[in-house]
């Protein structure tokens, strides 16, 4: 399991953690109680904790992408770089990409008192960097969203195009088999014995290749599908939220009557969700990861349940005749079979 994509995969599941455990129950709660209790060291890291991982769950989608398609499309070229090391030095790009990126939300972030004694983080920049401001979210955006999104959809897109192709080819190959085997089939009368016994083990032959094929043509589709879901989940999660927010930061006064908090507080639920979504998405529906997981938990088990069954053997030994000891193969024998399996 400790594959280049895998290790990406690691990367993105530490970045959607950091999402889940440290900003979601400090940006949810305090949409909820329009009050924010935490503090003004927390307004800051918070902020930039969640701007951080959004960058960096941003960049491995997109690091993933470009590794899948040369991995798929060009495997030739990409087997000379395509290593962990590699790859580690790719998650250390991104993470210092994403800290510096969002450096001035972190540098924004105030903790502002309310009429209602109540207190609000907010990002707020002096009136002299308006420009900049709107500058910095539009490039963001651009960066953390649009760009991503068509590295993804081209990258993705191109790996189904070959995949298509391929299919296509399989499918052209079946039909060739099928109609010489056609051919074989009825030929079959007109040959001697050893000859008939050759066929039929054509026969056989084909027929195998057709299931391989089959099992080959379904991979490939499912493959596609998932892709598909891929890009349509990224652009589903963060699209209204990447929306509103550039909205805001451009015409804030236009906006603030047509979007109520229980809105927002929707909105930043749905662009969280992706935090979920991935593991679903990247593991649960990979075959050999599901069978990875699983034997982690099934060599878990088992260890257990030999461990027990040579300390119950060797309880059993020293309450027995104290000249008499049994050795680790021996004990391992008498355990029973259901726990060995």
């Amino acid at each position: 399991m400790r594959t280049v994509t895998n290790v990406f995969l690691l990367n993105l599941s530490v970045s959607d953690l950091l999402l889940a455990v440290f900003c979601m129950p400090f940006t949810l709660i305090p949409q909820l109680m329009r009050n924010f209790v935490f503090g003004e060291f927390m307004c800051i890291s918070i902020r930039y904790a969640q701007a951080v991982s959004v960058g960096v769950s941003c960049f491995t989608l997109v690091t993933i992408s470009l590794e899948r398609y040369f991995a798929i499309v060009e495997p030739l070229r990409s087997r000379r770089w395509q290593t962990r090391s590699h790859s580690y030095k790719c998650i250390v790009a991104i993470w210092i990409c994403a800290l510096a990126l969002v450096i001035p939300i972190a540098l924004s972030q105030k903790l502002i008192p309310l009429r209602t004694r109540h207190h609000a983080c907010r990002e707020i920049w002096s009136k002299d960097l308006r420009n900049l401001e709107i500058a910095y979210s539009i490039i963001l955006v651009c960066i953390l969203f649009v760009i991503p999104l068509f590295v993804m959809a081209l990258a993705y897109g191109c790996i189904a195009y070959r995949l298509w192709i391929d299919i296509r080819r399989q499918m052209q190959d079946q039909t060739d088999d099928e109609s010489s085997g056609k051919q074989l089939s009825n030929s079959d009368t007109d040959v001697p014995t050893s000859k008939s016994s050759n066929v039929m083990r054509n026969g056989g032959h084909v027929s195998l290749r057709h299931s391989n094929l089959r099992n080959s043509v379904a991979n490939r589709k499912r493959v596609i599908k998932m892709l598909f879901v891929v890009v349509l989940e990224y652009f589903i999660c963060w699209t209204p939220l990447y929306v509103v927010s550039t909205w805001k930061i451009v015409d804030y006064f236009s906006i603030a009557g047509k979007v109520s908090q229980t809105s927002w507080s929707m909105m930043l639920l749905l662009a969280y969700s992706s935090s979920f979504i991935h593991p679903i998405t990247y593991c649960f529906m990979n075959k050999n990861f599901r069978k990875g997981f699983l034997s982690v938990f099934r060599c878990c088990v088992e260890k257990r349940r030999m461990s027990g069954g040579c300390t119950e053997m060797s309880n059993l030994n020293s309450t027995s005749s104290p000249g008499k000891h049994l050795n680790r193969e021996y004990t391992y024998s008498r355990v029973a079979p259901e726990d060995r399996s």
